[in-house]
């Protein structure tokens, strides 16, 4: 056999190696926050799972259904996107009442929620008490903020979101929301929906702002990112814990 015929047998062998392993590498399952998912899961993943040795399945179905998840079992850590108090809230709007003092909060990041509106909007600063009432349906107009003669449409994470959750608990004080907010699928969705509405707004993570909305100047809203296991995390769920922590606090996320 010729010398570059076998170097090229070789290289062939251990590229079929090497799709083996990964196919057959363990896997570990994080269900949750998609806010999570965008601002910290996927910008680290290929390196975290080369560093581990791991492969990550991913579900982006909410704070509260990812919480739900891993009580019961479906996933090896859930991903949260605000206090744990305020998660543990959202779970229970997807049907299970998780008790707290058996969950583990290990936070990798921390974000922060901002309210947006189209760019043609002329309202450019909001108190949480405008907001509140904005969210509850007391205030119905822009007119009644200072903006045009419009009906106000709200635009919110899916019912079970962390970001929905933590507007409701912080900003609005537990009030309820109205029945005309338009609760959406996933909480990006918030920026395509306001983008393309003048009379829309909506409250999400800093890290799906784009060019195509106008941030509304209101008081800071932070919140914390990490994954949540039931007691202390196995070895492996550590190990990727470890690794995006590392990953986070190189890049300055933190």
């Amino acid at each position: 056999m010729k010398r570059r015929t076998m170097i090229q047998v070789v290289a062939m062998v251990v590229v079929a190696f090497v799709a083996t392993a990964l196919a057959y590498a363990e896997e570990v399952h994080l269900n949750g926050a998609t806010t999570v998912i965008d601002r910290v899961i996927m910008p680290y993943k290929d390196a975290v799972e080369k560093k581990t040795g791991y492969k990550l399945e991913l579900v982006g179905n909410g704070t509260g259904k990812g919480l739900v998840d891993v009580h019961e079992g479906r996933c090896d850590a859930s991903l949260v996107s605000e206090p744990l108090e305020i998660a543990i809230a959202a779970a229970k709007v997807a049907g299970k009442d998780v008790d707290i003092n058996k969950l583990k909060f290990n936070v990798v990041a921390h974000d922060e929620i901002m309210f947006i509106v189209h760019p043609s909007n002329s309202v450019s600063s909001l108190t949480w008490e405008q907001l509140r009432d904005i969210h509850t349906g007391k205030i119905k107009n822009w007119k009644e903020v200072g903006g045009k003669d419009m009906t106000i449409t709200v635009y919110s994470d899916t019912v079970t979101g962390g970001t929905r959750a933590m507007i409701k608990r912080v900003v609005m004080g537990d009030a309820d929301y109205a029945a005309s907010v338009m609760a959406l699928t996933a909480v990006k969705k918030v920026a395509d929906m306001v983008a393309a509405d003048p009379a829309g707004i909506g409250g999400l993570g800093k890290g799906f702002v784009d060019s195509r909305v106008k941030v509304v100047q209101s008081k800071k809203l932070e919140r914390p990112l990490g994954f949540v296991t039931v007691g202390a995390p196995s070895a492996k769920v550590k190990a990727v814990i470890d690794a995006y922590s590392a990953a986070v606090k190189k890049s300055g996320l933190m």
